[in-house]
């Protein structure tokens, strides 16, 4: 198979635990929930304090974000573009959709004569 497939063909030890779990009664191909992959909860306060953060310094991480609120790394994450609508622009956190009046401030300073030269 590898001869045909070559680097797309799968591991022998995946086929094998395929194999095993259709033996057993498996007839679906979709996977298990597993359990270690816990729902993110967060709360508003949480979410109060990240967004408070982010807007002293757009430049935080989520690093430092999750050491100063003490909460997993990838829960900041959730919050940050999930919750907070956020997207990292130039080591910055800018919100994804800007508001007309943040598009028309945009378009003032775009069409200056300072900025053109």
């Amino acid at each position: 198979m590898k001869e045909v497939y070559e680097e797309q063909c799968l591991a022998q030890c995946t086929i094998f635990r395929w194999c095993q779990g259709y033996e057993a009664g498996r007839v679906n191909i979709k996977d298990l929930p597993r359990p270690e992959q816990k729902h993110v909860m967060t709360n508003s306060a949480t979410i109060s304090a990240v967004d408070e953060l982010i807007r002293l310094n757009r430049r935080i991480t989520t690093r430092e974000i999750a050491v100063e609120l003490s909460i997993r790394k990838g829960t900041v994450h959730h919050i940050i573009r999930k919750k907070l609508g956020y997207d990292n622009v130039c080591a910055q956190w800018m919100p994804k959709h800007l508001s007309e009046n943040q598009k028309t401030a945009r378009m003032d300073v775009c069409l200056t004569q300072e900025f053109l030269h």
